[in-house]
């Protein structure tokens, strides 16, 4: 058994690597579970009587608030998205993450102590499942942005005063580590957001200059809502918006389900794709897009807005070019081609042919089962006249 004052120094060796680890980027650990899971284990192994951590991070998503993560000695670690919504919700009000995040300063409540204050909620859920002491910690980004982690023991006593200046310790790095993670993560979301999940990732992998792109074979989607411009004429702008995006959030939804992207929306409607390749034929994807549209309208003849809106779409199989298009420094990550317009041109074919769901005769031809010939038109561009099908049966 080694001496005392040995014993001491292996562990400061110890927690040194750790900081050292860390502070080279917790290499070559590839994502979060895996950085915390790296730096809880060195920590036990360094004599820290941890049991229990948590890293709350706040993103910048639509519909999320933010990324919680929870480590537990022998369970490993669990991740949880939070909706936005739990900002107004007693386990995040009444629990110190917020006066952490405000006052940039620690909070400890050492649960084995008779008078530690019973002020948060996660106070007396520790106490119940046998924790003795319970620290939170700010994690300062250098645009003095804050996030939260917390630490509790299960340790007789609680936390040492050794176990509580290695935590700190590891406070910085551990900051700088979940910084560098956010601005990817919040990176992906915007991208994925803005631009849709596929180009976003394209993006992030490089593609950023003029011209950066590929050519794909995709079944496209366009979609158009019945009766906007009409109503935009008649109601205030704010409850235009809010009629555009609870349609859009009937529609997009069942898209996204089916596996395709939202590339763009473009005022009442909006344009979609649904990539096929050896494994996704075309016939596997039109289907896809045949399902979204009918989930699509039927999440939207179900909801109740005050004015209800109808749409028109328009199906087609094709060949494309996917990439960065613009000038100066402004770039759009878009498709431009022939079947794209075609695409576009058959919603307006649809009108003139009173029909709400049409295919191009490319795309009828792989399922031909589930449609009919509607009528023949003259389309914008385009030499020849095309033989509109209109979606079959519900």
């Amino acid at each position: 058994m080694l001496p005392p004052a040995s014993e001491a120094n292996q562990q400061q060796n110890k927690v040194d690597a750790l900081i050292e680890w860390m502070v080279d980027g917790a290499r070559p650990a590839g994502n979060a579970v895996e950085i915390i899971e790296g730096i809880c284990t060195r920590l036990l192994d360094a004599d820290v009587a941890i049991d229990r951590f948590g890293l709350f991070i706040w993103t910048l998503h639509p519909n999320l608030m933010g990324r919680r993560f929870l480590w537990k000695a022998g369970a490993g670690v669990d991740r949880v998205d939070a909706p936005s919504q739990l900002f107004t919700t007693a386990i995040y009000t009444d629990n110190p993450l917020p006066h952490v995040i405000e006052r940039q300063q620690s909070i400890r409540r050492h649960l084995e102590d008779p008078n530690c204050p019973q002020d948060y909620i996660i106070v007396s859920e520790l106490r119940e499942q046998g924790f003795t002491d319970y620290l939170a910690q700010p994690l300062i980004y250098l645009n003095g942005d804050t996030h939260v982690c917390t630490w509790s023991s299960a340790t007789p006593g609680g936390f040492s005063d050794r176990d509580l200046a290695v935590l700190n310790r590891v406070r910085g790095p551990l900051a700088r580590l979940t910084e560098t993670y956010m601005l990817r993560l919040d990176a992906t979301y915007l991208l994925s957001t803005y631009v849709g999940r596929n180009s976003g990732a394209q993006i992030l992998d490089g593609k950023v200059h003029r011209g950066d792109g590929n050519t794909i074979d995709a079944v496209i989607l366009f979609a158009d809502l019945k009766g906007f411009t009409h109503l935009s004429n008649s109601v205030s702008g704010d409850a235009l918006v809010r009629l555009l995006n609870d349609s859009f959030d009937c529609l997009v939804p069942s898209v996204m389900d089916q596996g395709g992207e939202i590339l763009k929306f473009m005022g009442d409607g909006f344009f979609a794709i649904f990539p096929t390749n050896s494994d996704l034929t075309p016939s596997t994807q039109i289907t896809a897009a045949i399902t979204a549209v009918r989930e699509g309208l039927a999440s939207l003849t179900n909801a109740d807005f005050q004015h209800k809106l109808g749409v028109r779409t328009a199906i087609h199989h094709g060949r494309f070019h996917y990439g960065n298009i613009g000038g100066g420094d402004r770039l759009d990550f878009t498709a431009i081609g022939p079947d794209v317009n075609l695409t576009a041109r058959l919603v307006s074919a649809a009108t003139e042919l009173n029909c709400d769901h049409v295919l191009s005769e490319t795309a009828a031809a792989f399922l031909p089962k589930l449609c009919e010939p509607v009528g023949t038109v003259s389309l914008k561009g385009f030499g020849e006249d095309q033989t509109v099908w209109q979606l079959s049966g519900p």
